[in-house]
C-alpha cells in the first residue's frame, strides 16, 4: 500500500506492508505544482508497485490551502488512471495537533520513534517528517492500519 499526503511546500508517501510502514519518501520544491506532484506520485507508484493508493479527499480538506487542495486533486486523478485500488479518504483530526499524532505513531511503531518531529516554534518551519506522519494518518483513516494508540481529541 502507498499512502500520500500534501502539506505546505512538501508532499510525501509512506509504503506499508502487512500493517507496518517499511519506507517513506518526501519531495519539496520539486512538487509544489499539481502537475509536478502528479509526476512524483507516478514515479512512486512505478518504484513501489502498490496494490492500494490512499490519498486525502480534496473536497473535505478544510484545513488545506488552495495549493494543497490542487495537489490532492492531482493525487486523486492519478489514482483514477492507475490499475490499482485508489482510496480517497477524509482526514480525521484525532489529536490536538500533528505532533501529538506523530508521537503516538512513534509509540505504535518503535522503528519510527527517532523520526518523530519536535513541535516547531511559531517562527520555524515544520519538520520535514511531519508530512510523512500525515500520510500514515491517512492510511489509518482508510482503515488499513490499526487505530493509533494514545490520547485522542474528540
Amino acid at each position: 500500500m502507498l499512502a500520500v499526503a500534501a502539506r505546505t511546500k512538501r508532499i510525501a508517501c509512506v509504503v506499508i506492508e502487512d500493517g507496518l510502514p517499511i519506507t517513506w519518501d518526501a519531495a519539496g520544491t520539486s512538487a509544489l505544482q499539481p502537475a509536478d506532484a502528479a509526476r512524483k506520485l507516478r514515479f512512486w507508484i512505478e518504484e513501489f508497485r502498490p496494490d492500494v493508493l490512499v490519498s486525502e479527499n480534496p473536497d473535505t480538506a478544510t484545513k488545506k490551502g488552495r495549493a494543497q487542495v490542487g495537489i490532492l486533486r492531482a493525487f486523486s486523478a492519478v489514482g483514477e488512471e492507475q490499475a490499482i485500488r485508489a482510496l480517497v479518504v477524509r482526514r480525521r483530526r484525532r489529536f490536538k495537533n500533528i505532533y501529538e499524532e506523530a508521537e503516538a505513531f512513534g509509540q505504535q511503531f518503535p522503528d519510527l520513534a527517532g523520526l518523530v518531529p519536535r513541535k516547531a516554534k511559531p517562527w520555524e518551519s515544520e519538520g520535514h517528517n511531519v508530512v510523512c506522519f500525515e500520510a500514515l494518518a491517512l492510511a489509518r483513516d482508510a482503515g488499513l492500519l490499526k487505530p493509533t494508540l494514545g490520547t485522542e481529541s474528540s
